[in-house]
Parts: C-alpha cells; sequence; structure tokens
C-alpha cells in the first residue's frame, strides 16, 4: 500500500470513526430521565412487612399488618437491581396512606422510604407519604389525590415521575382549599406547580 493510500484510508476511518463518537455522545446527552412503565406485582408474603414494618410505623402510624391481610403489598421493578415495594393502609373513611420502599440488591442493607417533593409554598410534614396513589401502567406516573374531606369536594392532586433508579420527582401539583361543596375533577383544581412541559 502506498504511502498515498494510506493517507486516503485514514481519511476515510475518520471521517466515519468521529461521527460515530458524535452520535454515542448525542445520545448520552437525550438518555431519558423517565423509567419505562413499570407494571405492579402485588404480593401477599408477611414476612416482607415484617422486614420494613418499623420502617412504615416510624414514618406514618397506623394498622399496617390488619390492612396488609387483604391488601399485601405491590412490587416494582425499575431495572436489575432496583425495585420499590408499595405498601398502602387506611388512615380514615376516604383516605389511604402509600408508602415506598426504595431497593437496590447491590446494596441490599440501605432500603429506605421514597421521599416525595412538594411545591415550597405547600406544607409536606409527612414527605414519606402519597394519600390514595395511583401507578397510571401506560405512563409509569404515579398520581394521588387527598381529599380534604369525604364529600371530595376539595384537596391536593399530584403527578410524581420516576426515574430509572425508582426515584420520584414532582412533575405536577394541583390544590383546592376551598370545600365549597361543589366537585371538581381533581385534575381541574388550579395548579401550583407544573413540570410536564
Amino acid at each position: 500500500m502506498t504511502g498515498h493510500d494510506q493517507s486516503k484510508r485514514k481519511a476515510t476511518m475518520s471521517r466515519y470513526a468521529y461521527p460515530s463518537i458524535a452520535l454515542i455522545f448525542a445520545a448520552l446527552l437525550t438518555s431519558p430521565t423517565q423509567a419505562e412503565p413499570v407494571q405492579p406485582v402485588k404480593e401477599n408474603d408477611p414476612t416482607i412487612l415484617n422486614r420494613y414494618i418499623d420502617m412504615l410505623n416510624a414514618a406514618h402510624l397506623c394498622n399496617w399488618r390488619e390492612d396488609y391481610k387483604t391488601r399485601g403489598n405491590h412490587r416494582l421493578k425499575f431495572n436489575e437491581f432496583v425495585q420499590v415495594l408499595e405498601f398502602s393502609c387506611s388512615v380514615s373513611p376516604y383516605n389511604d396512606a402509600h408508602l415506598y420502599v426504595h431497593l437496590d440488591s447491590r446494596d441490599p442493607d440501605e432500603a429506605a422510604l421514597l421521599d416525595f417533593e412538594r411545591p415550597p409554598s405547600e406544607p409536606n410534614d409527612d414527605p414519606e407519604v402519597v394519600f390514595n396513589g395511583v401507578w397510571d401502567i401506560e405512563t409509569g406516573d404515579l398520581t394521588s389525590f387527598m381529599k380534604g374531606r369525604g364529600l371530595g369536594d376539595c384537596g391536593t392532586f399530584e403527578v410524581h415521575r420516576f426515574t430509572p433508579q425508582g426515584y420520584p420527582y414532582l412533575l405536577e401539583f394541583r390544590a383546592k382549599t376551598e370545600c365549597d361543596g361543589s366537585y371538581d375533577q381533581p385534575e381541574n383544581y388550579p395548579v401550583i406547580l407544573d413540570r410536564s412541559e
């Protein structure tokens, strides 16, 4: 191979090598911060509850054992290492408390309750608690509607999105503070925070 052929080959190789690096770099920059939708799997194994009961009670006193008999827990697998366990307990005739335990098999002794952000203008006395949590298996979002009273004419509505590592971030928060006897869909409450765009 002549010197001219070698330099031509190097030029051709570099022309194709650099776009590949650029494409990889672009892919890394646009990697999703949103987890793929996760299908909750129901479990009813008292040994699971026993492992985390002290953690649950420390965060929110409730009759976890009694409610576990009929509700069990849900397991959400975010990747080969990270899972989240969902536990729920009735705190009133119209509100259920949901707590979420984050597990990572690479560090099994570091199980911890997830914290949920609220806007700075809103009280967040129970950051580990989501009331009346519902998973959207299409989007992977967790929505919460806390009723201010049984009529459901006031309260808060929030949407949390999860990262691929199983951590939530607040996407939307709405609140209707006046219990005026007029029911409206929680999704239509006045917007306090919206990060959906």
